[in-house]
């Protein structure tokens, strides 16, 4: 059963940065329970619901496969949603202090003195970068997101291309040139099951975003189909062999 997704008011979001360090005990083994009825701490959101059952089956491992299991839940657990939402601290920061604080707290924390440094990166979301790479749901939506946009008939599949070595992600989702521009990085996913240098190593998808963000700036990718953007980023790519030709020589 779905409900309103639920945001905290600024206020909230502000008391509980600055009170990370007295709080670091509720956010290891404890809760916001009583915190959370307070006013500001349930407003509810007019466009977006989600399924609060995909808490409890969001797996904190942090390996690869439950990243894109994650990625799927959560992705699939919203409805309404639209990146402009996503992008909204207020959100992310109360999924992360109540129905998602197990998960986060098992994957984030670990009982040390990284912990509070920790929860400030994950459990919160400040800025652009923050809803989408960083929060330890934000980031899981984000993944979908892309994901729909590279392979809409098949979520899974996009997730796999995108996640399947952690430099993708960092690389293509997080480069501020490339991260917002929906037809690149469409193609950009298209092409990482298409060409096999790009698997070589973690370097060859470094070397290849290089000459994405060298090249691309004059273009208008919103006015091309998707057979103009592949042809462009092809050129990228050879490019970007011509700069290290040991790398692909080896994929020959």
């Amino acid at each position: 059963m779905t409900e309103a997704v639920k945001l905290v008011s600024q206020p909230v979001v502000d008391r509980l940065a600055e009170t990370i360090t007295q709080n670091i005990d509720r956010y290891r083994t404890g809760d916001f329970s009583d915190l959370a009825r307070e006013n500001g701490w349930a407003i509810e959101s007019r466009i977006a619901d989600w399924d609060p059952g995909i808490a409890s089956k969001l797996d904190p491992a942090g390996t690869p496969e439950a990243e894109i299991q994650n990625s799927l839940l959560v992705w699939n657990g919203f409805s309404g949603m639209t990146p402009a939402l996503a992008r909204e601290e207020r959100l992310w920061t109360r999924l992360c202090h109540v129905e998602c604080l197990d998960f986060a707290r098992g994957r984030w924390l670990k009982g040390n003195d990284k912990d509070a440094n920790m929860v400030r990166i994950h459990f919160f979301a400040n800025g652009i970068t923050g809803c989408r790479d960083d929060n330890a749901i934000g980031r899981l939506w984000w993944n979908g997101h892309v994901a729909a946009l590279a392979s809409p008939g098949n979520v899974e599949r996009g997730l796999r291309r995108l996640l399947a070595r952690a430099n993708y992600r960092m690389q293509i989702i997080e480069r501020a040139n490339t991260g917002f521009r929906e037809p690149l990085v469409r193609g950009i996913v298209r092409l990482l099951d298409q060409e096999p240098w790009l698997n070589i190593d973690d370097e060859a998808i470094v070397d290849f975003m290089v000459e994405v963000n060298k090249r691309s700036g004059s273009f208008v990718f919103e006015a091309l189909d998707d057979a103009g953007i592949d042809l462009h980023l092809q050129h990228c790519v050879a490019f970007a062999k011509a700069r290290k030709p040991r790398a692909a020589s080896v994929a020959a």
